[in-house]
């Protein structure tokens, strides 16, 4: 009764930013940071700047930062459980409105400031989010390709959708928020020894998230493509599909890679486990 009653009291708070937002548009090259410097100039610094921090790390002693660690990521936590939220609000009265198909395809679906708005925060926090690496580097654990590849690879697929105007974005975007509040909840247990039982489970969950959002993206374009190329048929552009459904095969073909790597005894690891136990 307690949470029903703060929810009621949060809703017209919640309203009144939802019709602030109704008018507000992501404008190709005008709105800050959607031209191609931001993104392509961020992802070559951040990978210049791994690399020095590697070799300035070298001969120091590894930080410890807990606090900071913790701090960082259940504030990365909130605010994916936050910005989830706002898009599950919208997507839900969308829902009243149209089908499936429409939600993927519209453009009327798309022209929407609430989800631009949501999807442009999203956007932000794929910068922030590259601190993620640098801690890492900082207390001198490993960087395996995957994670800052598709930390970098991120901030160019949120980018390039937005510049795209590609409906089916709300399909991953609502996706990877869920799995961030888990991801980073997990993580912020772990700055402070707290065990998370289900930690196994998340790469699984991410590897059904890439699957539906490569199937979701694929249906787009080839409605798109079946349509004759026509972007009535499914907003967007084809350069905003093939972008997307490159980047999310690849995360898809390298969290499975990931999973069996780590998840699955290898042929020598079974031998020598045998030979232990004889």
């Amino acid at each position: 009764a307690r949470i029903a009653g703060t929810m009621e009291s949060v809703r017209p708070h919640v309203d009144a930013a939802m019709r602030y937002a109704a008018d507000w548009r992501f404008v190709k090259d005008a709105t800050p940071f959607s031209g191609y410097a931001a993104p392509w100039i961020t992802v070559v610094v951040y990978f210049v700047l791994l690399r020095v921090l590697q070799s300035t790390m070298r001969g120091r002693k590894a930080f410890d930062f807990p606090t900071l660690l913790f701090v960082h990521n259940f504030m990365l936590c909130v605010g994916s459980a936050l910005l989830w939220g706002a898009l599950v609000y919208v997507l839900a009265e969308k829902m009243t409105e149209y089908n499936l198909h429409e939600m993927i395809c519209s453009a009327r679906m798309h022209d929407d400031g609430r989800l631009q708005l949501i999807y442009y925060i999203n956007y932000f926090f794929k910068y922030y989010e590259l601190i993620d690496t640098v801690l890492l580097v900082l207390r001198k654990k490993p960087v395996p390709f995957l994670h800052e590849y598709h930390h970098a690879a991120t901030l160019i697929l949120t980018w390039s959708q937005q510049r795209e105007h590609s409906t089916v974005q709300w399909v991953p975007i609502v996706l990877n928020l869920f799995v961030h509040i888990l991801m980073y909840y997990y993580y912020a247990m772990s700055a402070i020894k707290i065990r998370v039982w289900w930690k196994k489970y998340l790469t699984t969950i991410q590897i059904m998230q890439f699957i539906v959002d490569v199937v979701a993206c694929a249906y787009a374009y080839a409605v798109f493509i079946i349509g004759g190329f026509d972007y009535d048929k499914c907003y967007g552009t084809q350069t905003g599909a093939i972008t997307g459904i490159l980047i999310l095969a690849s995360y898809l073909l390298l969290f499975v890679r990931f999973y069996i790597q780590t998840y699955k005894p290898q042929p020598a690891t079974k031998k020598a486990t045998e030979r232990k136990s004889q």
